[in-house]
């Protein structure tokens, strides 16, 4: 049995968390993990994941972002760069940090290396996070591998009719712990705390209107039902609206506005 190592020495990185999620994710899945990412790079924290599209990616970028600590487990050879689409990603961790393998050089990507490769994900860390992953996936073999090694799983919630949201609430469930942001999951793993969020930043230059517009975006909303509920011209509802998007406060999917994470 043997471990393949490039970029830095594995020494160093500690503590380590992994997070794990959904390839296919939502764009909120994606700035949770991205948010994650920041937070735990931002504390000295190592970011552990799959180097996979998705989840594996967006906390990957968290950490480089901050200039953290990050470790890619690859489900192939340690010469090749898999997927495809990560090869750039891959090379920057390289720079930065360290991709592991238990397979020699030479070793195809083939489906099931990847479950199996969960498995050194979860040990690398002292906990691991899910934040997206429908029933079935890698995300709950990972859940399953931290478990039985003695890890803490945590979990992002999500609405209870996203079907990626179906393993982090049975985990939830099951007693993981439940974190929102960077900040719950430091104070949970008794490590330092995070600074202000960049978003923290955008919202205090926010006018006072705009906050109040702000307070109606419960959810993605029509400008129709912000205009109603503030008693303001459609216009004014929309100006509003452009303007916390332009701060990054919002975003606009389909002629709805949703709140973004403050973080990402």
């Amino acid at each position: 049995a043997a471990i393949f190592v490039r970029g830095r020495s594995l020494r160093g990185f500690e503590p380590g968390v992994a997070i794990v999620g959904a390839r296919n994710c939502t764009e909120l899945g994606r700035e949770m993990a991205l948010g994650i990412g920041r937070g735990l790079g931002r504390s000295g924290v190592c970011v552990v994941s799959g180097a996979a599209r998705g989840i594996d990616a967006a906390s990957h970028e968290g950490a480089l972002e901050v200039g953290g600590d990050t470790v890619a487990v690859l489900g192939c050879g340690i010469d090749r760069s898999y997927p495809p689409g990560s090869r750039s990603l891959i090379a920057r961790i390289e720079r930065s940090g360290s991709l592991v393998s238990e397979y020699a050089p030479g070793v195809p990507a083939e489906p099931f290396r990847f479950p199996a490769r969960n498995r050194i994900i979860a040990a690398l860390g002292r906990a691991l996070v899910v934040v997206e992953g429908a029933a079935g996936s890698g995300s709950l073999i990972s859940a399953d591998h931290a478990l039985e090694i003695g890890r803490d799983v945590y979990a992002v919630p999500g609405a209870v009719n996203n079907p990626l949201a179906e393993v982090p609430l049975a985990l939830i469930r099951d007693g993981a712990g439940l974190v929102r942001d960077a900040t719950d999951l430091l104070i949970s793993l008794h490590l330092s705390e995070i600074g202000a969020p960049p978003g923290a930043t955008r919202m205090a230059e926010a006018t006072a209107a705009e906050q109040a517009a702000l307070e109606h975006v419960t959810g993605p909303v029509l400008p129709e039902r912000v205009a109603r509920e503030m008693g303001v011209s459609l216009p004014e509802a929309i100006s509003l609206l452009i303007g916390l998007e332009m701060k990054g406060v919002v975003r606009s999917i389909g002629g709805r506005f949703e709140r973004r994470l403050l973080g990402a």
